[in-house]
């Protein structure tokens, strides 16, 4: 439980840093580079401690003790995020009501051992700034590969696209395993892991990943309007809001280049490969 009340225990992993509250405003949010994730998105301020004094932050790594250990300590560079990003989507954090101010201090960098660059201050923004949101009712994939979630897209639609923005640049695991409960961001993702992550993340699925035969039986029987998993016995790939996330290399070139989920612009290009598909649905969606 953190300072501002977060459980970090009761959802699925979650993009969140303890800070000095002199420096950086709790319940603000900001970008970390370089980060334990590799990920753009933007970091809930929402924990302190006893050790964490200055210019000096803690990421909370889900990943275990092995992956914080070779984390270690690192130099940073903390900046103003315009929006809350995928850590207010994937944790249910609230945004920060708009007109506050987050107090955080032009000039000097904020980093575990250092760093420079922090400047300005965190505007407020409502969720409806999440992900860069585009009109109509279609996400797009943009140039680095990540997505942006229409507007009036309901939330476990911009849960799944912020979770999809939070693996996209994964590889596929070898040997073709899955790493356990789905709470944890795993190294690699085969099909139907990345599906169940998606799934999972929009509170859609429990933790435990299903395999690409047993999200044939998911959710109910058809296409969905925001979400369909399309699945057999041997592959499975998830369409949301019009675009899919698929690791067989169909709808177009994997962006970044690679094995490993990533996002595709034609969402049904897969069922060229000559074999008969299952489409899902979650309910209601």
């Amino acid at each position: 439980m953190t300072a501002t009340g977060l459980d970090l225990s009761a959802g699925p992993p979650t993009l969140v840093i303890a800070v000095d509250p002199t420096v950086i405003a709790l319940r603000s949010y900001v970008h970390v580079a370089p980060n334990p994730f590799g990920t753009g998105g933007a970091f809930y301020a929402a924990d302190t401690g006893g050790a964490i004094v200055g210019r000096h932050i803690d990421i909370y790594d889900w990943l275990g003790r092995s992956h914080q250990d070779a984390w270690g300590q690192r130099a940073v560079t903390v900046t103003p995020a315009p929006n809350p990003g995928a850590g207010n989507l994937l944790g249910g954090v609230a945004p920060v009501p708009t007109g506050v101010g987050t107090g955080i201090s032009a000039g000097g960098g904020v980093g575990a051992g250092g760093g420079e660059g922090l400047a300005g201050s965190c505007s407020a923004a409502s969720l409806n700034g999440t992900l860069g949101l585009t009109p109509g009712e279609t996400a797009r994939v943009q140039r680095d590969g990540s997505a942006t979630a229409p507007a009036q897209a309901p939330l476990p639609v911009r849960r799944a696209i912020a979770a999809g923005n939070l693996i996209h640049t994964l590889p596929y695991p070898e040997p073709d395993v899955h790493y356990g409960t789905l709470a944890r961001i795993w190294p690699a993702y085969d099909c139907s892991g990345a599906t169940s992550f998606v799934l999972y993340a929009a509170g859609l699925l429990g933790p435990d990943a299903l395999n690409s035969t047993g999200l044939e039986g998911y959710g109910q029987p058809g296409p969905g309007r925001w979400i369909t998993v399309y699945a057999n016995s041997a592959h499975a790939w998830i369409v949301v809001a019009g675009i899919a996330l698929d690791t067989a290399d169909y709808g177009g070139p994997p962006i970044p280049a690679g094995s490993g989920p990533r996002w595709r612009t034609e969402p049904l290009a897969n069922l060229a490969d000559g074999t008969t598909y299952i489409a899902r649905h979650p309910p209601g969606l």
